[in-house]
């Protein structure tokens, strides 16, 4: 009789750290291989991994690969649904076990997969685990769901918020309930006033790292990470479902909706960029164009006999035809932009969109009415309850869309400062990013041909306001 050199895979799909399932599995495997006189080679172990979910489990690849080189030719398990819960995994199993005489031992009870009897019975053990899964999954969702609904948190806590329990009357924890988190939901908030500001997510993130402020894994921030935590629609108390806004969750918002809606609206605009290398340091350049080839601007500086250096100058890096002194056109297009929003009507300009204002509040105006009229409708017994269900399901969701359009599109109230008597203060304080985006916000720059010889000309550079 041929020895059975045999392996043991044991699995479990939720673990509270001890390890203590996967262990007696492992246990009794052992005491079932003694009795049967195998000996077992190697033992492979998937420790809170479910075997129902698309996730790769190592050690059970592993374990395959052993059976296939002949490595073992046996296989003890807990029970099948501990190797399996996919009739498709069942299925290659049995092809293996068929192909390289492996004998499969289950303390659950006896498995033959050479006898057609026993691959009956662990294709019935298969699907059975399989429905349980699938029974399983529905339960789940449907209480994710509840949850959703009920405006509760799901998963682990987010960045800017603490997890506390809350107790019952005998002092038994009942519960969770998210609160804010002081430092972290100072971050957020301070993140967001700057990019409200029109502060580059690049300037932010190196300030942040320069602070010694950390991610929410602990490490150093990148553009990509102050994005997703900044685009997060729970900081403004807005519960998400399956990647919808389904109501409101049951914590207390880190921003107020108008605050990140106009944060969102920055952030994901495609005409958002910033200027390559070092270039951000200068306030025109990327910005202003040239009046030839309609090439941007950079700063050049150059250097005479090896030792003199002439002034800073804009130059096309494009055509290289047009150079005007940086000094100058940085002088001229900053009086013009502070003279501009001193004026009375000035803070009309830093911000908002009153078209797409107007047409975001007519919109919701409408829906509204919609949803109103339904609810008429079903009082006065001419709509059912599922009826009015359907309407209200399909209307809410475009209602807070066009809602979120018009928060976006209203006056910023963060650039307020820079209008009025107080603009020229303000613009001094504020860095050079922000004065750029500002710039970018509020004029088109062209720097024009001249003639050869004389001083600097107001009239060489052409500063066009655009539309509000």
């Amino acid at each position: 009789m041929t020895q059975v050199s045999a392996a043991i895979y044991a699995r479990i799909s939720s673990d509270d750290g001890s390890a203590l399932g996967v262990a007696r599995q492992i246990e009794d495997c052992q005491k079932l291989a003694r009795e049967k006189g195998w000996i077992v080679a190697e033992t492979f172990t998937d420790n809170d991994v479910s075997a129902s979910t698309t996730k790769v489990r190592p050690e059970y690849q592993r374990m395959l690969e052993a059976l296939r080189s002949g490595q073992v030719n046996g296989l003890v398990v807990w029970d099948i649904d501990r190797l399996t819960r996919t009739p498709r995994e069942l299925e290659d199993v049995i092809t293996l076990a068929d192909s390289h005489g492996v004998a499969l031992a289950s303390v659950g009870g006896e498995v033959d997969l050479s006898t057609p009897q026993g691959r009956l019975t662990a294709r019935l053990k298969g699907s059975v685990a399989r429905h349980e899964v699938e029974q399983s999954s529905r339960r789940l969702k449907r209480k994710f769901l509840e949850r959703a609904e009920a405006g509760k948190p799901h998963g682990k806590v987010a960045y800017g918020y603490a997890r506390e329990p809350l107790y019952d009357d005998a002092g038994h924890v009942v519960g969770t309930r998210d609160v804010i988190h002081a430092e972290q939901a100072g971050v957020i908030r301070e993140a967001t006033r700057r990019v409200l500001d029109r502060e580059s997510v690049r300037s932010i993130v190196t300030d942040l790292n320069a602070r010694g402020i950390a991610t929410p894994r602990g490490n150093k921030w990148d553009g990509a990470m102050l994005r997703q935590v900044l685009l997060r629609e729970r900081n403004a108390g807005r519960r998400v479902h399956r990647g919808e806004v389904i109501g409101r969750g049951d914590w207390e918002p880190l921003l107020d909706e108008g605050t990140f809606d106009r944060m969102v609206a920055l952030l994901t605009d495609p005409a958002r960029r910033t200027a390559r290398g070092n270039e951000n340091v200068h306030l025109l350049s990327g910005i202003a164009r040239c009046g030839l080839c309609d090439g941007l601007m950079r700063v050049v500086s150059r250097k005479t006999n090896g030792t003199k250096t002439q002034p800073a100058a804009y130059n096309c890096r494009s055509c290289f035809r047009i150079r005007r002194k940086q000094a100058d056109v940085d002088e001229l297009v900053e009086t013009v932009i502070l003279r501009r929003l001193a004026m009375p009507d000035g803070p009309d300009l830093l911000g908002g969109d009153p078209q797409i204002l107007r047409e975001a509040v007519d919109e919701a105006e409408a829906l509204d009415a919609r949803l109103n009229l339904a609810a008429d409708q079903y009082a006065d017994g001419m709509l059912t309850a599922e009826q009015l269900g359907r309407i209200t399901a399909k209307i809410r969701p475009r209602l807070e869309k066009a809602k979120a359009r018009a928060r976006a599109a209203a006056p910023t109230p963060e650039l307020r400062r820079f209008a009025g008597a107080d603009a020229a203060k303000a613009w001094d304080a504020a860095d050079v990013t922000i004065k750029r985006a500002l710039i970018g916000l509020l004029v088109s720059v062209t720097v024009l041909p001249t003639g050869s010889g004389g001083g600097f000309a107001p009239e060489s550079v052409r500063i066009e306001w655009k539309a509000r």
